[in-house]
């Protein structure tokens, strides 16, 4: 153990010598996380604000005199009339008008013989605040026909609600939340996690060969197994420590911006306890320690800090596609799940953020995980003991 901690202390103040390294690895992932919330609830903000002062250009065909008015008592519609023949996905395109509703030539004539008509709306798909603003107009115009047409036939309006839904919640906010916004956490510290241990990795393989240090260091009094072991725990490091600085981000984030809504901040805060935390570090450190040692299998050949990224990178579609399963609806841990890396954590983390995670498939993945670091550990061994590879 003694050699293995003169290994990891040796390669830590290399890494640690450049200011790069420092910055990647200790400031960005504390920052980047409170930077990003800060700057999404601004630009929410900022758009939500900009959309609600736009004027709208409406177009109007055959409109009856009540929907106009309807439409008009929003200061910032600006109505523009049509006969209904025209092109109006050009005028759209065009900018002219943003959407057009057209009525029928006999609409009055249907809604006094109390029959069901139908509106053309045209319309960008994409124009939400457009899209919202005509769909408003149009429930609150359909609100009032109904209600002009029960008056009209006599009709008591509880006669027409045959039931009322009420909802009762048996579920705690906190599961919620969790169940929601859990699956994008994992995503977060994983990705980091895995920028840390690629750049580690390759400094401390690769980038000791370009240093032609390598011979040096196996020329130690030292078995190889421990100091690529050494190595392994040094890169992990460099993977979990940032993942841990992103968590503490996310906390302090969330604490001190404005603008995220109370409830939402308690629950997060009951979510992220001390206990939850810890179920998500165990998961981290066996993992950190799997991409590591998979890492250094794959650029354990590689001559230049080029090559070895180009080694290494395309294992990101390995971990960006199991991330992105596991925030999908529908995909939920079970006693499958549990034995696949990394959709496993992201599904763990959901769980636990939800305070939903059965204890037993809790360890299930900390096992499978620790297994797969294991087996990570000793490809990268085989590797890494190949002298025509490492010397080269």
């Amino acid at each position: 153990m003694r050699e293995i901690f003169i290994i990891i202390k040796k390669e830590l103040s290399e890494l640690l010598r450049d200011k790069k390294t420092i910055i990647n690895s200790i400031v960005l992932p504390t920052l980047l996380v409170p930077i990003l919330l800060f700057g999404v609830m601004k630009v929410t903000k900022i758009i939500a604000e900009n959309e609600s002062a736009k004027t709208v250009e409406i177009g109007l065909a055959n409109a009856p005199e009540d929907f106009k008015i309807l439409v008009s008592t929003d200061t910032l519609n600006k109505i523009s009339t049509y006969t209904g023949d025209e092109d109006f996905k050009k005028l759209i395109d065009n900018n002219t008008i943003q959407t057009a509703i057209v009525f029928p030539t006999d609409w009055n004539t249907q809604m006094d013989s109390l029959e069901t008509s139908e509106v053309l709306i045209h319309r960008n798909g994409s124009k939400d605040n457009v899209n919202g603003r005509v769909s408003k107009m149009l429930e609150t115009y359909t609100e009032t026909l109904k209600n002009s047409r029960i008056s009209k036939l006599q009709i008591p309006i509880n006669k027409l609600t045959p039931f009322k839904k009420s909802f009762v919640e048996v579920g705690e906010q906190k599961e919620l939340i969790g169940k929601r916004i859990g699956g994008f956490i994992p995503y977060l510290f994983i990705l980091t996690m895995w920028g840390g241990c690629l750049l580690a990795a390759i400094d401390l393989v690769t980038g000791e060969k370009e240093r032609k240090t390598i011979e040096t260091t196996l020329s130690l009094p030292v078995s190889k197994f421990k100091i690529l072991f050494g190595k392994a725990i040094v890169a992990s490091l460099l993977g979990f420590i940032p993942a841990v600085l992103n968590l503490l981000g996310l906390i302090i984030g969330l604490k001190l911006i404005d603008g995220i809504p109370d409830t939402f901040k308690v629950a997060i805060n009951e979510m992220l306890n001390l206990q939850s935390i810890t179920l998500i570090l165990l998961l981290l450190i066996p993992f950190s320690l799997f991409l590591s040692g998979f890492i250094i299998a794959l650029i354990a050949g590689a001559t230049s800090f080029k090559e070895a990224q180009s080694k290494a990178t395309p294992l990101i579609m390995l971990i960006i596609l199991p991330l992105v399963l596991a925030m999908m609806p529908g995909i939920e841990l079970t006693w499958t799940t549990v034995l696949i890396p990394i959709l496993n954590i992201g599904l763990g983390v959901k769980e636990i953020m939800a305070g939903t995670i059965d204890m037993f498939q809790y360890a299930a993945i900390l096992v499978s995980l620790i297994a797969f670091a294991v087996g990570a550990i000793y490809f990268s061994y085989k590797k890494f003991s190949d002298e025509n590879a490492i010397l080269k």
